[in-house]
């Protein structure tokens, strides 16, 4: 309504006060005002008289105007604009806008929808961690409660029994001391009356000890001090290390599953890569085309971890494979082929082997990866074992059976000779 109203007085400002139509070629008089070239010529030629202006009446010394281009440009378009040509235009282009400005404001509606999703889903996996992390707490708090109530009851136990010994002792100690000093008054009084006792009876006094009073062993204070004063912190983590879950398991290498380039330390927990194959008995087990080898223990069920000191090397792979993978092949390590691994290459470039592989940034680069596998889940995750910071997590994980899988790559003369080691935790 008001763009209607705007429009009309707009039109009104740019009509010709002779014709009553829009300006055709408009044209200024010296006293501002504006008509047609045609307009105004017309006028003067049917005027005998002085020219001058048909709406104020300013008298002119000669037909004298200028042509305003500006003006002309704003008519045109004025004109342009009324035409039903640009109106379908203009219905057109608002339809557009129309329909674009619905199909973002749908597409901002899904974006909202998705992350409200996300919102519920994050609040509700938070609560699950919430309560297994407050789990896993209780568990750790419940066996340090337990140890800390076996200790200072074993403690009490064995201050009660000494305090009950040192106290039988003191009774013992106490009735001798009465026994002796009624033989010290007796013998006083024998003192006192010696001019009326007889010699017979003086010696007939026994002024033998009366009381013996086993000797008790002193109470080594230090001893009770030292057994529970050693290295509790030590002592405690021992005992809770038995109900960890999973325990770092104490892997070895499986000589038979190596690839003949492999060489093993004798405990089987370091395995380096040679230029030369060795010697080694044909197995259907070994790994023939790539520098593969595998752990000695295979898992179907349970939680386990694992750490693996990667150190300095230059390029490695590690982490889990299906045991039936093909040995005999060169394949693509991806969980399609059995693999669920983490791989380093030149240097810096750590990728997670999924489908496709993902780009890993860790913070500082890992020199011992812990390798998490939990059967019942399905999952492998890895961990920067220094600082126990996320890495990756590989989902969907099945197979039969898995094995803990390794590959040193080659040593490329001395840049990677590094060791590959297994980690036994030591304590």
């Amino acid at each position: 309504m008001a763009g209607s109203s705007q429009d009309r007085s707009l039109r009104e400002e740019l009509t010709c006060a002779i014709c009553c139509e829009l300006f055709s070629e408009p044209v200024m008089l010296d006293c501002m005002h504006h008509f047609c070239k045609g307009c105004i010529q017309e006028y003067w030629d049917s005027c005998a008289h002085v020219p001058s202006c048909p709406q104020c009446r300013r008298k002119f010394p000669s037909r004298a105007f200028r042509t305003h281009y500006l003006l002309a440009g704003l008519v045109e378009k004025v004109r342009r604009c009324g035409s039903e040509e640009h109106q379908q235009k203009m219905q057109k282009h608002l339809e557009d806008a129309l329909q674009a400005r619905q199909k973002e404001l749908e597409n901002l509606l899904q974006r909202k929808r998705v992350v409200q999703e996300d919102i519920c889903s994050l609040t509700k996996v938070s609560g699950e961690l919430n309560f297994k992390i407050q789990s896993e707490f209780a568990r750790l708090h419940q066996i340090l409660e337990e140890e800390e109530r076996a200790v200072l009851a074993e403690l009490g136990e064995k201050e009660e029994r000494s305090l009950a010994q040192l106290h039988r002792h003191v009774g013992q100690l106490e009735e001798g001391m009465e026994v002796l000093q009624r033989g010290i008054e007796h013998i006083k009084l024998t003192l006192s009356k010696m001019e009326d006792v007889s010699l017979l009876e003086v010696e007939s006094l026994d002024i033998r000890p009366l009381v013996h009073v086993e000797m008790q062993p002193a109470l080594d204070l230090q001893h009770y001090r030292d057994s529970h004063s050693g290295p509790l912190q030590y002592i405690f983590w021992r005992q809770m290390l038995r109900s960890i879950c999973p325990a770092p398991a104490p892997l070895t290498f499986d000589p038979e599953s190596a690839h003949p380039n492999l060489v093993f330390s004798r405990d089987l927990t370091a395995v380096t890569e040679r230029n030369q194959a060795q010697p080694v008995p044909v197995s259907p087990r070994r790994f023939r085309q790539c520098v593969n080898v595998l752990g000695s223990q295979a898992f179907d069920s349970g939680r386990h971890y694992w750490e693996v000191w990667v150190g300095s090397k230059t390029k490695w792979d590690l982490g889990v494979a299906a045991e039936t993978v093909d040995r005999a092949a060169k394949v693509k390590l991806c969980p399609e082929n059995g693999y669920w691994t983490l791989r380093l290459r030149n240097r810096t470039e750590y990728w997670a082997t999924a489908t496709p592989w993902v780009r890993l940034t860790p913070r500082q680069p890992p020199r011992k990866v812990g390798v998490f596998l939990d059967c019942q889940e399905g999952t492998v995750t890895f961990f920067d074992a220094g600082n126990m910071s996320h890495l990756f997590t590989f989902h969907q994980v099945s197979a039969e059976r898995y094995c803990p899988f390794f590959s040193t790559c080659f040593s490329d003369g001395r840049a990677n000779v590094e060791p590959m080691r297994l980690c036994h935790l030591a304590l």
